[in-house]
Protein backbone atom coordinates (compact mmCIF):
# COMPACT_ATOMS: atom_id res chain seq x y z
CA UNK A 1 0.00 0.00 0.00
CA UNK A 2 1.30 3.47 -0.86
CA UNK A 3 1.90 5.78 2.08
CA UNK A 4 -0.49 8.70 2.37
CA UNK A 5 1.86 11.54 3.30
CA UNK A 6 1.04 14.54 5.46
CA UNK A 7 1.40 16.82 2.42
CA UNK A 8 -1.12 14.80 0.48
CA UNK A 9 -3.50 14.81 3.43
CA UNK A 10 -3.12 18.60 3.78
CA UNK A 11 -3.74 19.07 0.06
CA UNK A 12 -6.88 16.95 0.04
CA UNK A 13 -8.53 18.66 2.99
CA UNK A 14 -7.42 22.24 2.49
CA UNK A 15 -6.59 22.53 -1.21
CA UNK A 16 -9.89 24.00 -2.30
CA UNK A 17 -9.96 26.67 0.40
CA UNK A 18 -6.35 27.74 -0.17
CA UNK A 19 -6.46 27.39 -3.99
CA UNK A 20 -3.06 25.66 -3.76
CA UNK A 21 -3.78 22.11 -4.94
CA UNK A 22 -4.85 22.08 -8.57
CA UNK A 23 -5.81 18.41 -8.63
CA UNK A 24 -8.07 18.69 -5.62
CA UNK A 25 -9.75 21.80 -7.04
CA UNK A 26 -10.48 20.03 -10.33
CA UNK A 27 -11.95 17.00 -8.56
CA UNK A 28 -14.21 19.28 -6.52
CA UNK A 29 -15.61 20.86 -9.69
CA UNK A 30 -15.95 17.68 -11.69
CA UNK A 31 -17.57 15.79 -8.82
CA UNK A 32 -20.67 17.97 -8.95
CA UNK A 33 -23.40 16.10 -10.76
CA UNK A 34 -26.60 17.90 -11.78
CA UNK A 35 -28.38 16.86 -8.60
CA UNK A 36 -25.40 17.67 -6.37
CA UNK A 37 -24.89 21.00 -8.07
CA UNK A 38 -28.49 21.94 -7.32
CA UNK A 39 -27.80 21.68 -3.58
CA UNK A 40 -24.26 23.03 -3.50
CA UNK A 41 -24.00 26.21 -1.42
CA UNK A 42 -27.74 26.38 -0.62
CA UNK A 43 -29.82 26.43 2.56
CA UNK A 44 -30.46 22.77 3.50
CA UNK A 45 -33.93 23.70 4.78
CA UNK A 46 -35.03 24.83 1.30
CA UNK A 47 -37.96 22.75 0.06
CA UNK A 48 -37.60 23.56 -3.65
CA UNK A 49 -34.86 24.97 -5.85
CA UNK A 50 -35.28 26.42 -9.32
CA UNK A 51 -32.22 26.11 -11.52
CA UNK A 52 -32.29 26.97 -15.18
CA UNK A 53 -30.22 24.00 -16.37
CA UNK A 54 -33.49 22.08 -16.58
CA UNK A 55 -34.38 23.93 -19.79
CA UNK A 56 -32.88 23.05 -23.15
CA UNK A 57 -32.07 25.62 -25.85
CA UNK A 58 -34.79 24.10 -28.04
CA UNK A 59 -37.39 25.02 -25.43
CA UNK A 60 -36.34 28.67 -25.28
CA UNK A 61 -34.88 29.50 -28.71
CA UNK A 62 -38.18 30.67 -30.20
CA UNK A 63 -38.46 33.69 -27.92
CA UNK A 64 -37.97 35.09 -24.45
CA UNK A 65 -38.35 32.84 -21.40
CA UNK A 66 -41.81 33.48 -19.96
CA UNK A 67 -42.42 30.49 -17.67
CA UNK A 68 -40.35 28.08 -15.62
CA UNK A 69 -41.66 25.27 -13.42
CA UNK A 70 -41.07 23.87 -9.95
CA UNK A 71 -42.74 20.55 -9.21
CA UNK A 72 -45.02 21.17 -12.22
CA UNK A 73 -46.23 24.54 -10.90
CA UNK A 74 -45.62 27.49 -13.24
CA UNK A 75 -43.55 30.51 -12.21
CA UNK A 76 -43.99 33.47 -14.55
CA UNK A 77 -40.86 35.29 -15.73
CA UNK A 78 -40.53 38.82 -17.08
CA UNK A 79 -37.36 40.76 -17.94
CA UNK A 80 -37.31 44.31 -19.26
CA UNK A 81 -34.82 46.89 -20.53
CA UNK A 82 -34.74 50.25 -18.76
CA UNK A 83 -35.35 53.09 -21.20
CA UNK A 84 -35.39 56.49 -19.42
CA UNK A 85 -36.75 58.26 -16.34
CA UNK A 86 -36.88 54.91 -14.53
CA UNK A 87 -39.32 53.48 -17.06
CA UNK A 88 -39.04 50.08 -18.74
CA UNK A 89 -39.61 48.83 -22.27
CA UNK A 90 -42.89 46.88 -22.34
CA UNK A 91 -41.47 43.68 -23.79
CA UNK A 92 -40.18 40.48 -22.22
CA UNK A 93 -36.46 40.00 -22.89
CA UNK A 94 -35.69 37.23 -20.37
CA UNK A 95 -32.85 35.09 -21.65
CA UNK A 96 -31.05 31.92 -20.60
CA UNK A 97 -27.28 32.19 -20.90
CA UNK A 98 -25.00 29.15 -20.56
CA UNK A 99 -22.00 30.10 -18.41
CA UNK A 100 -20.64 26.58 -18.86
CA UNK A 101 -20.21 27.10 -22.62
CA UNK A 102 -20.33 30.84 -23.41
CA UNK A 103 -20.26 31.94 -27.05
CA UNK A 104 -17.31 33.78 -28.59
CA UNK A 105 -18.76 37.20 -27.72
CA UNK A 106 -19.03 36.41 -24.00
CA UNK A 107 -16.06 34.14 -23.25
CA UNK A 108 -15.28 35.90 -19.94
CA UNK A 109 -18.71 35.12 -18.50
CA UNK A 110 -17.84 31.54 -17.59
CA UNK A 111 -18.34 29.34 -14.53
CA UNK A 112 -16.68 27.77 -12.71
CA UNK A 113 -14.02 30.48 -12.55
CA UNK A 114 -11.92 32.19 -9.84
CA UNK A 115 -14.77 34.69 -9.39
CA UNK A 116 -17.51 32.04 -9.42
CA UNK A 117 -16.24 28.74 -8.04
CA UNK A 118 -19.66 27.07 -8.22
CA UNK A 119 -20.60 25.78 -11.71
CA UNK A 120 -23.72 27.81 -12.48
CA UNK A 121 -24.56 26.42 -15.93
CA UNK A 122 -27.52 28.26 -17.45
CA UNK A 123 -28.50 31.47 -15.68
CA UNK A 124 -31.43 33.85 -16.14
CA UNK A 125 -30.46 37.25 -17.51
CA UNK A 126 -31.66 40.03 -19.82
CA UNK A 127 -30.83 40.24 -23.51
CA UNK A 128 -31.37 38.54 -26.81
CA UNK A 129 -29.63 35.81 -28.73
CA UNK A 130 -29.72 33.24 -31.47
CA UNK A 131 -28.01 29.92 -32.06
CA UNK A 132 -24.65 31.62 -32.65
CA UNK A 133 -24.45 34.75 -30.50
CA UNK A 134 -25.83 36.22 -27.29
CA UNK A 135 -26.21 39.93 -26.61
CA UNK A 136 -26.41 40.63 -22.88
CA UNK A 137 -28.04 43.92 -21.90
CA UNK A 138 -26.05 46.15 -19.52
CA UNK A 139 -27.77 49.54 -19.83
CA UNK A 140 -30.21 49.04 -16.98
CA UNK A 141 -32.76 46.23 -16.65
CA UNK A 142 -34.78 44.09 -14.27
CA UNK A 143 -36.06 40.52 -13.84
CA UNK A 144 -39.31 39.47 -12.16
CA UNK A 145 -40.46 36.03 -11.03
CA UNK A 146 -44.13 35.58 -10.08
CA UNK A 147 -44.94 32.73 -7.66
CA UNK A 148 -48.68 33.48 -7.34
CA UNK A 149 -49.62 30.04 -8.73
CA UNK A 150 -48.14 28.64 -5.49
CA UNK A 151 -49.92 31.12 -3.25
CA UNK A 152 -46.95 32.57 -1.41
CA UNK A 153 -43.45 31.35 -0.57
CA UNK A 154 -40.75 31.74 2.03
CA UNK A 155 -37.83 32.85 -0.13
CA UNK A 156 -34.65 31.43 1.39
CA UNK A 157 -32.07 32.79 -1.02
CA UNK A 158 -30.81 33.15 -4.56
CA UNK A 159 -27.52 33.46 -6.39
CA UNK A 160 -26.68 36.69 -8.19
CA UNK A 161 -24.01 37.11 -10.85
CA UNK A 162 -21.95 39.82 -12.53
CA UNK A 163 -22.59 42.78 -10.20
CA UNK A 164 -19.69 45.24 -10.42
CA UNK A 165 -18.85 48.17 -8.13
CA UNK A 166 -20.51 50.50 -10.64
CA UNK A 167 -23.73 48.49 -10.21
CA UNK A 168 -23.73 48.59 -6.40
CA UNK A 169 -27.19 50.21 -6.46
CA UNK A 170 -28.68 46.95 -7.75
CA UNK A 171 -31.41 45.58 -5.49
CA UNK A 172 -33.89 42.81 -4.74
CA UNK A 173 -37.52 43.78 -4.10
CA UNK A 174 -40.06 41.34 -2.64
CA UNK A 175 -43.83 41.75 -3.04
CA UNK A 176 -46.84 40.32 -1.21
CA UNK A 177 -50.19 39.23 -2.67
CA UNK A 178 -51.47 42.84 -2.70
CA UNK A 179 -48.45 44.07 -4.63
CA UNK A 180 -46.87 45.80 -1.64
CA UNK A 181 -43.10 45.79 -1.25
CA UNK A 182 -42.39 43.84 1.93
CA UNK A 183 -38.59 43.87 1.73
CA UNK A 184 -35.80 45.52 -0.24
CA UNK A 185 -32.21 44.28 -0.19
CA UNK A 186 -29.07 45.51 -1.90
CA UNK A 187 -27.44 42.96 -4.17
CA UNK A 188 -23.90 42.00 -3.16
CA UNK A 189 -21.10 43.14 -5.44
CA UNK A 190 -19.70 39.99 -7.02
CA UNK A 191 -17.15 41.62 -9.31
CA UNK A 192 -17.20 41.20 -13.07
CA UNK A 193 -18.69 37.79 -13.96
CA UNK A 194 -18.55 36.69 -10.33
CA UNK A 195 -21.31 34.91 -8.42
CA UNK A 196 -22.46 34.76 -4.82
CA UNK A 197 -25.48 33.70 -2.76
CA UNK A 198 -27.81 36.31 -1.29
CA UNK A 199 -29.46 35.11 1.91
CA UNK A 200 -33.08 36.33 2.00
CA UNK A 201 -35.17 34.31 4.53
CA UNK A 202 -38.43 36.19 3.94
CA UNK A 203 -41.96 34.68 4.14
CA UNK A 204 -45.08 35.94 2.39
CA UNK A 205 -43.40 36.48 -0.99
CA UNK A 206 -45.56 36.31 -4.12
CA UNK A 207 -43.21 38.07 -6.53
CA UNK A 208 -39.52 38.94 -6.58
CA UNK A 209 -37.95 41.67 -8.67
CA UNK A 210 -34.20 42.03 -9.25
CA UNK A 211 -33.18 45.50 -10.47
CA UNK A 212 -29.74 45.82 -12.05
CA UNK A 213 -28.14 49.24 -11.62
CA UNK A 214 -29.68 52.45 -10.30
CA UNK A 215 -33.13 53.12 -11.73
CA UNK A 216 -32.10 56.72 -12.33
CA UNK A 217 -29.37 55.64 -14.76
CA UNK A 218 -29.00 53.80 -18.03
CA UNK A 219 -26.48 51.26 -16.78
CA UNK A 220 -26.60 47.92 -15.05
CA UNK A 221 -26.80 44.25 -15.94
CA UNK A 222 -26.43 40.86 -14.31
CA UNK A 223 -28.06 37.47 -13.85
CA UNK A 224 -29.70 35.23 -11.22
CA UNK A 225 -29.83 31.50 -10.55
CA UNK A 226 -30.59 28.91 -7.82
CA UNK A 227 -33.86 30.25 -6.39
CA UNK A 228 -34.36 28.57 -2.98
CA UNK A 229 -37.76 28.56 -1.29
CA UNK A 230 -40.56 26.75 0.56
CA UNK A 231 -44.26 27.05 -0.23
CA UNK A 232 -46.44 28.37 2.56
Amino acid sequence: MKKFTFNALFCCFFGVALMSCDKTEKVEVNALSASQGKNFGTDPTSCEIIEFDDYTPAETSKGAVSTVYSQNTPVRVLAQYRIKDGRYFNRNTALLFNTGAPDSRNQEFRTPSPAAIRPMGQVLTVGRGNSNMTFLYNKGCRIEMDFSAMGSINLKGLHVLDITEEEADSKLELFDAEGNIIKTMSLPVTGAYGATRLRVDTPGVVKLRVVFGSESSRSGGGAIDVIEFCRE
